[in-house]
């Protein structure tokens, strides 16, 4: 996933809690009903997006890289002890 389409998908959950925000002040009770209230209607407005970028080509389901990638023979000499 490009650092775009990261951003995209997180403006898109930023717009999915605000319109679940504003449908369960409405009608739910405070507390924990208009958090899962909220906590639904956004995942019903990101999930679909995210299932629609998958299917473009945006989202790749591959393994996750979360820093880069060493080669065997750098790092610590000893194994990584301190």
């Amino acid at each position: 996933m490009s650092p775009r389409v990261f951003i995209f998908l997180m403006v898109v959950t930023f717009v999915g809690i605000w319109i679940g925000d504003v449908v369960a002040e409405r009608f739910a009770a405070p507390g924990m009903e208009r958090t899962f209230s909220v906590m639904v209607i956004a995942a019903l407005v990101v999930a679909p997006t995210a299932w629609l970028l998958e299917r473009l080509g945006y989202i790749r389901k591959e393994n996750v890289e979360l820093g880069r990638k060493r080669s065997p023979g750098k790092g610590q000499g000893d194994g990584g002890a301190a």
